[in-house]
């Protein structure tokens, strides 16, 4: 008589303080393993959504507070992987924002539309201070490895540009931020963002490079982002985004 043995399930459950260092290393542990148990088909959906809620729940939900906590509970079954953020705040009216249309000049408030867009299936609690996230284990993806962020800046003339080693996400938007306003002060016009070695770029990240497109526009200046991966490339199409971001795929 053979005996088989039930397969633990994968699943993560944590609790974290509402601080943007601790999302990252919480998406950072996501990414990890996702990729040791051979799911990397489904990993960058999984850990975009996985960044976008929990960075709604840090700043939105707990608004950052020192004795507030949020919890991420992640399961992956056999079709489905399942994703849910709870923070500890009054939530908010998620029926309405559901109904919102989202203009391309916009630098924030793509959370929603990204949930909608990567998960088959959303699921708020009455309140709106926990989500629920399905996601499908087999919709087509194309990862590639990832670093953690970091940047080099240039400036030459009227042009700077800025070439990433890693991720374009809310950890590093505040040092990039002002890093691009002292380019614009000093006389740039156009920024280059070479993505090459990007493999996740998040709506905090976006938004940096919409807030920077709107800075330039009144004096006919430009934002260019080039080399862009498959997977970030159709995120910016399904955003409306690439022609206002004069975004190039990589070769």
């Amino acid at each position: 008589m053979n005996f088989s043995r039930k397969q633990t399930p994968i699943s993560l459950c944590q609790k974290i303080p509402s601080g943007v260092e601790e999302a990252e290393s919480l998406c950072l542990r996501v990414r990890d393993l996702l990729d040791a148990n051979g799911l990397a088909e489904p990993c960058f959906r999984v850990e975009l959504l996985a960044r976008e809620c929990l960075t709604n729940a840090v700043i939105h939900g707990n608004r950052m507070a020192a004795d507030k906590h949020v919890v991420l509970r992640l399961l992956v079954g056999r079709e489905w992987i399942n994703l849910q953020i709870s923070d500890e705040g009054p939530g908010f009216a998620w029926r309405q924002a559901r109904q919102r249309s989202l203009e391309t000049t916009k630098s924030s408030g793509r959370g929603l539309q990204l949930c909608a867009l990567y998960a088959e299936r959303v699921r708020f609690n009455r309140s709106g201070n926990q989500i629920t996230l399905w996601i499908s284990k087999t919709k087509r993806t194309g990862k590639e490895d990832s670093k953690m962020a970091a940047y080099v800046v240039e400036q030459k003339d009227q042009q700077g540009s800025v070439k990433l080693e890693g991720d374009l996400t809310a950890i590093m938007v505040p040092g990039l931020q002002a890093d691009l306003k002292e380019m614009v002060n000093k006389g740039a016009n156009e920024l280059v963002f070479d993505l090459t070695r990007t493999a996740m770029l998040d709506s905090t990240g976006m938004g940096l490079l919409i807030a920077a497109a709107n800075s330039l526009a009144p004096s006919g200046g430009k934002v260019r982002v080039t080399n862009v991966g498959p997977d970030i490339f159709r995120l910016l199409q399904s955003m409306r985004l690439t022609a206002r971001l004069n975004v190039s795929a990589r070769a």
